[in-house]
């Protein structure tokens, strides 16, 4: 975030408002595998949904866990889609568009939150695609339930190193590219920090 708040901000104001690291972490080794910065958008869960699914290994699918933003599944479904052709009614006119499938294999699951004021008050899992294999997926991950643990560990670590994320500190982002020369750097070296052996945070 920079300069003004959302909430405060004019139609105009495009450089201003709230700015979000979106990331896609993998729980077992904590490593970052893509980060995006920007407005919380369809677009830009699209592309960092996307992005991720292109470091993965060939025909991969992954377990995917995410809070209830709503752009999420769709997003998942065409990165990783199956696409099945849709029978056209008749023997005139345009094919219908093919249908998107989530293929089998994949698991997403969401954590959505519900709070009273600040305090959460309870916590709804929402099984999204392949449910009959979470409970084998959060078996071989050594989770007892679905979590996103590993994107808040990391948002915690990055709003204490990255001081640009502090609305109420002198070095609060004003202009969007030092936020996101910050956002990068600060990934980078926590990378780099998970990465070590036994996650000592030794000389870089």
């Amino acid at each position: 975030m920079w300069e003004k708040e959302e909430a405060n901000c004019t139609p105009e104001e495009e450089e201003y408002g709230d700015t979000w690291d979106h990331v896609a972490i993998d729980p077992t080794s904590n490593l970052v595998v893509s980060l995006e910065v920007g407005e919380r958008t369809q677009e830009q869960t699209r592309t960092l949904v996307k992005d991720a699914q292109s470091r993965l290994a060939p025909g991969y699918l992954p377990a995917i866990f995410t809070d209830a933003y709503e752009s999420y599944p769709q997003a998942i479904l065409e990165a990783f889609d199956n696409r099945y052709p849709v029978p056209r009614k008749g023997t005139t006119g345009r094919r219908p568009n093919p249908k998107l499938r989530c293929p089998q294999g994949l698991v997403y699951a969401q954590v959505k939150k519900h709070y009273s004021g600040k305090r959460v008050e309870w916590t709804e899992i929402r099984l999204i695609f392949g449910k009959g294999k979470l409970e084998a997926t959060l078996t071989k991950l050594g989770f007892k339930q679905v979590n996103t643990s590993a994107v808040e560990r990391y948002n915690g670590t990055s709003r204490q190193r990255d001081r640009r994320k502090a609305r109420k500190t002198l070095a609060f982002s004003k202009e969007s590219r030092y936020h996101w020369w910050m956002s990068w750097l600060s990934t980078a070296l926590y990378n780099c920090i998970v990465s070590l052996p036994n996650g000592s945070a030794g000389v870089i």
